[in-house]
């Protein structure tokens, strides 16, 4: 019998594939008689001869990983009451010799025409390495992020119910990043799974490693008696990572970072316990990586203080709370406002004025940049058409842009006919991007900047100095601006930082670009600049940000 015309595939052929599985331990079947408490099981995936049993939930029990027993057993209950609408379980077994294995139990009740009897009829599918996600990372054949929330939740109502403590645990390798760049993905992937294997020993019979998308692990404890337990695991991992790892006979030196959030206490809902995990992991991050961080009532301060921004975002240009201000570069021998920096300011009539550094890493984190910028970037040059038809002389206006705003497909093109819509010669508008921006951008991004500079856009790179900088900026792009970061110009009395100023102004010569140094605030950091050969100031000392009324007193000055 011909199943679909259109193609060479009978079912003589179809059985010879179910065939084929079941003789190699891929496909088992199952039929279990509700009726009369019989079950019939054939299958060579675990390898165990269970003797006696008599019903589906009995086998699963016995089969089931000893960390997968509750869920496992768990889904035949929900399907023959109802629950659900047909029998899917995937789950991890121990099988006879050893090996962890994934199968996925799926099946359908019947009842039977002749005898009224109500059976169970299920396949089992070996599904270990298989791209199914059903429950397990196929790089790491570790338990993936759908099959963990649900431990996550079934842990969470026990630590509830029997009035204990559990803890979350969420882990990044630091310079996972850096890594990949110098050597690729393939790499990268082999360093994760390598990890995995190292730190899986550290779980123990109420731990469960878990990895997430990305290079995100997750460890559940299922339930501790005092925090030190938790901090153990911690210190554990962290010490692990002491160790050396060897990738393809490389040496690799690795640190990684943890958050912690603890349940119930903390929060009994899976899905804000893992945003506190993930908050608190950043606060890691932040205070420089390698070390674990929990979630406290300190913490929770900045966390809801982030929630209550991040809520107040999304509406703040309807609002109209953004404005712009502008603080002006000045070339100090011609004593003259060459251009302006735009930087944008907030004022929500609830927080009250937000600084950028704490806001625009949420608006990147939560989608809101790109509106954000595209508001920016047309204020900033529905301003400059301004003080263009007045007359006022500037070489250029400068913007801030993410990487994530240099990702999107449309940048270049809106940034082009903003111009023409407010008559602004390209050269006249400077993109401003960090070197992190350069080095996290996609080569689709890299190329949209080879184009705005072919369009005449002048390009500055921002926090030059800082410990992103490399030659490379230089040679695949040209720049037209160095911005000396403020951190060198704080420290400038010392004799490296003047050796390092020193450095980037000659390599600005040896590359045609102009230097500004920015955060100048007084005449001794001025007077130094000046020796050493930077003449394009940005700072306190000629100016702080002002708005746009005050620029104007200013430029009529100029």
């Amino acid at each position: 019998m011909v199943i679909n015309k259109n193609l060479d595939f009978d079912i003589n052929q179809y059985e010879d594939i179910i065939e084929y599985a079941y003789r190699e331990g891929e496909l088992g079947v199952c039929q279990w008689n509700i009726s009369k408490h019989k079950l019939y099981v054939s299958e060579k995936i675990t390898g165990h001869n269970l003797g006696d049993i008599h019903s589906l939930t009995e086998f699963v029990n016995a089969i089931a990983y000893h960390k997968d027993k509750d869920l496992a057993v768990q889904d035949v209950y929900d399907y023959i009451n109802n629950v659900t609408s047909f029998y899917n379980s995937t789950f991890r077994v121990q099988a006879k010799d050893g090996k962890i294995r994934w199968v996925l139990f799926s099946g359908k009740m019947f009842e039977d025409e002749h005898t009224k009897e109500l059976v169970l009829k299920a396949l089992i599918f070996d599904v270990s390495g298989l791209k199914l996600r059903g429950g397990h990372d196929t790089l790491t054949n570790l338990v993936n992020d759908r099959f963990f929330r649900r431990k996550l939740i079934s842990s969470i109502k026990d630590a509830k119910s029997l009035n204990r403590k559990g803890a979350l645990l969420y882990i990044e390798i630091d310079n996972y990043k850096n890594i990949i760049n110098n050597y690729g993905f393939e790499f990268g992937d082999k360093l994760i799974k390598e990890f995995a294997d190292i730190i899986n020993p550290v779980t123990i019979k109420n731990h469960e490693l878990a990895k997430m998308p990305g290079k995100t692990f997750v460890i559940l404890i299922d339930s501790f008696d005092d925090i030190r337990e938790v901090k153990e695991v911690c210190d554990k991992i962290t010490d692990i990572c002491k160790n050396n790892f060897y990738i393809d006979q490389i040496k690799i030196d690795i640190s990684v970072s943890i958050g912690v959030s603890i349940f119930p206490d903390d929060s009994s809902n899976p899905d804000e316990l893992i945003k506190l995990c993930d908050f608190a992991l950043g606060q890691s991050r932040l205070r420089g990586g390698g070390i674990c961080t929990l979630f406290n009532k300190e913490i929770s301060k900045t966390y809801y203080r982030q929630l209550l921004i991040e809520s107040k975002l999304s509406d703040a240009i309807n609002n109209q709370e953004f404005c712009l201000y502008y603080q002006p570069q000045v070339d100090v021998e011609k004593n003259k406002i060459i251009g302006l920096e735009a930087l944008i300011r907030w004022t929500n009539g609830e927080i009250g004025s937000i600084s950028p550094a704490e806001f625009i890493p949420i608006a990147e984190k939560r989608g809101f940049i790109i509106e954000i910028g595209n508001w920016v970037l047309e204020e900033s040059l529905k301003t400059l058409k301004k003080w263009q038809d007045k007359g006022y002389d500037l070489e250029s206006i400068s913007v801030n842009i993410s990487s994530i705003e240099l990702n999107k497909n449309n940048f270049n093109e809106n940034l082009i006919n903003l111009c023409k819509k407010y008559n602004i010669p390209h050269s006249k508008v400077k993109i401003e991007i960090t070197e992190r921006t350069l080095m996290i951008s996609s080569d689709g991004s890299k190329r949209k900047i080879d184009k705005l500079i072919e369009e005449g856009f002048k390009i500055a790179l921002d926090d030059f100095g800082t410990g992103y900088s490399n030659l490379k900026s230089m040679l695949d792009f040209f720049v037209h601006t160095l911005k000396i970061d403020k951190s060198l110009i704080d420290n400038i009395e010392t004799d490296k930082s003047q050796a390092v100023i020193k450095a980037i102004i000659a390599l600005s010569n040896y590359f045609d670009c102009e230097i500004i140094a920015e955060g100048v605030e007084t005449k001794d950091q001025l007077d130094i600049l000046t020796r050493l050969g930077c003449k394009r100031i940005q700072g306190y000392y000629f100016s702080r940000p002002l708005p746009e009324s005050e620029v104007e007193k200013l430029l009529e000055k100029n």
